[in-house]
C-alpha cells in the first residue's frame, strides 16, 4: 500500500510540478533562515552547559551607592569568602590582568589569559584531555593550554604535557594540562591558564589589589543545600569589615551563573533572542499558510481523482495518507535543501557577522542532538497541518459531488482562502514596515552629530610589545618630532583611550564644598586629544602637556560631569576621587562627544592629564589634510618596521571604526532585509497559486461575462476586488503591529528616530504594489483568454 502511495505521490507532484517548484523554493528559503535562527537561539539557550553543578555556580556582584552594579570585586575579597563563608565549597578569580607573552623553541604567542585559583576547576569544571583537575595548578610554574594552542605549539596535544615554556623572555613554564575543545557556546573560552601566584608575586600587581579598586572577578561553588540569603548576608559583613572607607553604602551579592549571559550581555542581546523568537514563529507561519494555500490551489484539478479513489472503496484514513506523503517527499526534500544552503551559505555568513561579538557557532550533531529532533518535528508537524487540510475536505464531500465540481462549501472554502492571505500579507507586511524602520535608525546612528570630527583622524595601534623599550622610546620621540615637522599633520595624540575605544573604568568623586558625590568615567589623555579630534571646549583650558608634572592636580570635565554635579561655570571647582586624599581642580569643560555607539547616553566624563607626549601608551591618533592619510600611513609602516616589536604595526581610519561599530546592528538589517523579501517572496507565491486556482474556477463565468459584452476592465474589477480587499485588510492590522513592534524595539537606544507615518506607508505601499502585479497578471491573462475555448472546457 505504501509503495501505491509512493508512486502516485510523485506522479501527482509532477504533474502538479509548477506548484511543487514552488513548495520546495519557498519551504528550502523559509527552512534556511528557521535553522541558522534556531542554532542561534539554541546556543543561547544552552549556553555553558557543559558545566556540571551550574545550578550552585555563583558570581559575586557589587552595588553602589547610586544603585550601579559591577561584577569586579576587591582581589582579597575571594580569599576572605573562603575563610568565613562555610556555605562555599570552592572559589577561584578569573583575572585578566595582563597577558604574557609565552615562547617554546622559536614560537612565541600572546593570547587570551587568565590567572585563576587552584580551585578553579572545582568550580568551572572545564574537561582535560591531559592532565589532572585536581593538581594542574598547584605551582606558580604550572600552565594549561588550550588544545588549539597545544598543537600550534607542539604538534599535538599529547606532545605538549611536560614541556618547557618561557614566560615574559625569563620565567621557566611547565604545560601540566591541555584542555578539551571548548563549546563555542561557553561564555569563556581561555586559551591559557596560570595561576594567580604569577601575579601575586608582581610588586605592581599588589599596589592594586587592595581593598578600594574592584579588579578580579569572583566565582564561588556553594554547597548542596547552601541557603543564598544566608552567604549574601556573611558577604556583606565583610564588606563592612574591609572595604574601603571611601566606597560608602557598598553591597555585595550573589548572582546565578545560569543566568550570566542574560545579566551581563546587555539589551543587545536580548533584543536580538528576543528577535529571533519572533522571526522563526512568523516564517512558520507562513510557510504553513503558504503550503496550505498551494495545497488548496491543486484541490479543483484533483477532485476526479478523489472521487474515483473513494468509489473504490477508499477511506478518509486512505485520503490522508496520500496527502500526507506527499507533503512529506515536499517537506523533507526542503530541509535537505535547506540544510545544504544553511552549512554552505548561511551559516558561513553568519559567523563572520557575530565572530567578533559573541564568536563562532558551530554545530555538533553529537551535542546538538535535540536541534535535529526540533527540525524534524517542526516539519513533521507542517506535514500534519498542511497534508490533513485537503485530506479532510475531500473526505468529507460525496464522490458525485466530487465528480461535479463541488469540492467544498463555498462559505468554507471562502473563509479558509480569506484567512490566509490576510495572515501572509500581516506578516509580509510587518517585515517591510520592520526593515524600513531598522534601516532609517541605523542610519540616524551612522550620520548623526558625535561631538567630534571623525573626517581624516588616522588612528595607529603602537602597542607593539618592543623588544628594546628604550630604544624604541627613543625612535618613537624622533617620530613625533618629525610628526610636528610634517606640513599634511594638523595635529596627533597619544592616547589609550579613542572614541570607539574607551575603558569601562569608573570611580565616585565628590566636591569638598558640598559633599555632592557622583561615579564619572575617567580617561588619561594628552594635550593633542582635544585639537585632534576637534572636541570642542566650553570653558577653561585644555592640558599644556609641555612636561609630565606641568598639569598636576588639574582635570578636565564634560558637560554632563558639570550639570550633574550642579556647576554652572566649573572651572576653578574641585573634585575628591574615592581612595584618593589629594583634590584636584577643573580646569576646563569640553562639549558632550560621544565615546562609544549611539545606542547608549553620553556618561559624566573626566580626563586626566597624561603630560608630555611620549611611547606609552596604545594608540597613536593623527589628524591629517585632506588626501594625505594613505601616505602618511605608509610612512608610519616603514618606521615602525624599523622598530622590533613582536606584534605587526598597524593602522586604521577612524571613520572605519566608527562605522564597525554597527557592523552587527547592519548585519542584522541584512538578515531581516533577507526574512522580509523571503516573506514577500512566500506570500506572494501562495497568492499566486489562489488566484491562478480561483480564475480557473471562474472560467465559464468569466466567458459567459464576455460574450454578454464584458471588457477587460470589467473582468480585471470582477477578479481583482476580494483579494484586494484582504490585502487592505492587511495592511490595516499590519501598520499598528508593525508601529508597536519598532516602538518598543526602539527604546533599547538612547539616541533613536521617531517613527514617521511615511514608513508605515511605505511598506504599505510595497507589500499592495506586489499583491497587485501577482493579482493583476491572472486576471488580465483571464480576461484576455478566448470565450470559446473558456466555454468548451469540460
Amino acid at each position: 500500500m505504501l509503495k501505491i502511495y509512493f508512486r502516485a505521490g510523485i506522479r501527482n507532484l509532477i504533474r502538479h510540478r509548477s506548484f511543487s517548484l514552488i513548495n520546495v523554493i519557498g519551504l528550502s528559503l523559509g527552512f534556511s533562515a528557521i535553522m541558522v535562527m534556531a542554532v542561534m537561539l539554541y546556543q543561547y539557550l544552552t549556553v555553558n552547559g557543559q558545566f556540571h553543578n551550574k545550578e550552585r555556580m555563583y558570581y559575586v556582584k557589587t552595588r553602589g551607592l547610586d544603585g550601579g552594579e559591577a561584577m569586579m570585586t576587591p582581589y582579597p575579597f575571594l580569599y576572605t569568602i573562603l575563610q568565613s563563608c562555610p556555605d562555599v565549597e570552592a572559589g577561584s578569580h578569573m583575572q585578566s590582568y595582563r597577558w604574557p607573552w609565552i615562547k617554546a623553541g622559536n614560537k612565541e604567542f600572546q593570547d587570551n589569559t587568565w590567572f585563576v585559583d587552584s580551585g578553579f576547576f572545582k568550580v568551572f569544571s572545564y574537561p582535560l584531555q591531559y592532565g589532572d583537575p585536581a593538581t594542574v595548578m598547584h605551582h606558580r610554574s604550572d600552565i594549561v593550554l588550550s588544545q588549539e594552542m597545544a598543537i600550534k605549539l607542539f604538534g599535538s596535544a599529547a606532545d605538549a604535557i611536560g614541556k618547557p615554556l618561557m614566560r615574559d623572555d625569563s620565567i621557566p613554564m611547565t604545560v601540566t594540562g591541555v584542555l578539551q575543545p571548548v563549546p563555542s557556546n561557553t561564555t569563556s573560552r581561555p586559551e591559557v591558564l596560570m595561576s594567580t601566584d604569577v601575579i601575586n608575586a608582581e610588586s605592581d600587581w599588589i599596589s592594586m589589589a587592595d581593598w578600594h579598586n574592584g579588579l578580579a572577578e569572583t566565582y564561588l561553588l556553594l554547597r548542596k543545600g547552601a541557603d543564598t540569603a544566608r552567604v549574601n548576608a556573611q558577604l556583606n559583613r565583610i564588606v563592612r569589615a574591609n572595604f574601603d572607607k571611601s566606597l560608602p553604602k557598598t553591597t555585595a551579592f550573589l548572582a546565578p551563573y545560569s543566568r550570566f549571559v542574560e545579566a551581563e550581555s546587555g539589551n543587545l542581546t536580548l533584543v536580538l533572542i528576543k528577535g529571533l523568537t519572533g522571526c522563526i514563529v512568523f516564517i512558520l507561519l507562513v510557510v504553513v499558510a503558504n503550503l496550505i494555500n498551494l495545497n488548496a490551489a491543486t484541490l479543483l484539478g484533483r477532485q476526479k481523482e478523489m472521487a474515483v479513489r473513494k468509489m473504490m472503496g477508499s477511506g478518509r484514513f486512505h485520503l490522508i495518507a496520500q496527502f500526507m506523503l506527499e507533503n512529506a517527499m515536499t517537506v523533507f526534500a526542503s530541509l535537505v535543501i535547506a540544510f545544504l544552503l544553511f552549512s554552505g551559505l548561511l551559516m558561513p555568513a553568519i559567523n563572520e557577522l557575530l565572530r567578533d561579538h559573541f564568536g563562532s557557532i558551530a554545530v555538533n550533531i553529537r551535542h546538538d542532538y535535540p536541534l535535529i529532533g526540533f527540525f524534524i518535528l517542526v516539519g513533521l508537524l507542517i506535514v500534519v497541518l498542511a497534508g490533513s487540510f485537503p485530506a479532510f475536505h475531500f473526505g468529507s464531500v460525496r464522490a458525485v459531488d466530487a465528480i461535479k465540481g463541488r469540492v467544498t462549501e463555498k462559505r468554507d472554502r471562502n473563509t479558509t482562502r480569506n484567512i490566509f492571505i490576510t495572515l501572509q500579507f500581516v506578516l509580509a507586511t510587518t517585515f517591510i514596515g520592520v526593515t524600513i524602520i531598522f534601516n532609517s535608525q541605523i542610519r540616524h546612528m551612522k550620520s548623526a552629530a558625535l561631538g567630534f570630527h571623525q573626517e581624516n583622524v588616522l588612528v595607529a595601534h603602537v602597542g607593539l610589545a618592543y623588544r628594546d623599550p628604550k630604544t624604541a622610546a627613543a625612535r618613537y620621540d624622533a617620530l613625533l618630532n618629525d610628526l610636528r615637522h610634517n606640513p599634511a599633520v594638523l595635529g596627533f595624540t597619544n592616547s589609550n583611550n579613542i572614541p570607539t575605544a574607551y575603558d569601562d573604568n569608573f570611580n565616585f568623586f565628590s566636591d569638598p564644598a558640598s559633599s555632592h558625590e557622583i561615579s564619572m568615567r575617567q580617561a588619561a589623555i594628552d594635550a593633542g586629544m582635544l585639537p585632534t579630534f576637534q572636541i570642542k571646549l566650553l570653558e577653561g583650558r585644555n592640558f599644556s602637556g609641555i612636561t609630565d608634572s606641568s598639569d598636576n592636580h588639574t582635570v578636565i570635565i564634560n558637560h554632563r560631569a558639570a550639570e550633574l554635579m550642579g556647576w554652572k561655570n566649573a572651572v576653578g571647582h574641585q573634585l575628591r576621587p574615592n581612595g584618593d586624599k589629594n583634590v584636584y581642580t577643573v580646569v576646563g569643560v569640553t562639549a558632550d562627544y560621544h565615546f562609544g555607539d549611539l545606542s547608549r547616553n553620553i556618561d559624566p566624563l573626566l580626563l586626566w592629564p597624561m603630560g608630555r607626549q611620549k611611547l606609552m601608551s596604545s594608540f597613536l591618533s593623527i589628524r591629517y589634510a585632506p588626501g594625505h592619510g594613505q601616505e602618511i600611513g605608509r610612512w608610519l609602516t616603514r618606521t615602525f618596521k624599523e622598530i622590533p616589536s613582536r606584534q605587526d604595526f598597524s593602522f586604521e581610519f577612524l571613520d572605519t571604526r566608527i562605522d564597525k561599530q554597527y557592523s552587527l546592528l547592519e548585519g542584522i538589517l541584512k538578515a531581516i532585509n533577507y526574512i522580509a523579501v523571503l516573506t514577500i517572496f512566500i506570500a506572494t507565491m501562495g497568492l499566486f497559486g489562489l488566484i491562478a486556482s480561483f480564475t480557473r474556477r471562474r472560467v465559464k463565468e468569466v466567458g459567459i461575462r464576455k460574450v454578454l459584452g464584458a471588457g477587460t476592465g470589467d473582468i480585471v474589477r470582477l477578479l481583482s476586488r476580494s483579494f484586494l480587499v484582504l490585502i487592505g485588510i492587511s495592511l490595516a492590522i499590519a501598520t499598528p503591529m508593525a508601529w508597536l513592534v519598532m516602538h518598543n524595539w526602539l527604546q533599547d537606544f538612547a539616541y533613536r528616530i521617531e517613527i514617521r507615518w511615511w514608513m508605515l506607508a511605505g511598506a504599505g505601499l510595497i507589500a499592495l504594489s506586489i499583491a497587485a502585479l501577482t493579482v493583476g497578471y491572472h486576471a488580465v491573462r483571464a480576461a484576455k483568454a478566448n470565450p470559446v475555448t473558456a466555454l468548451r472546457s469540460e
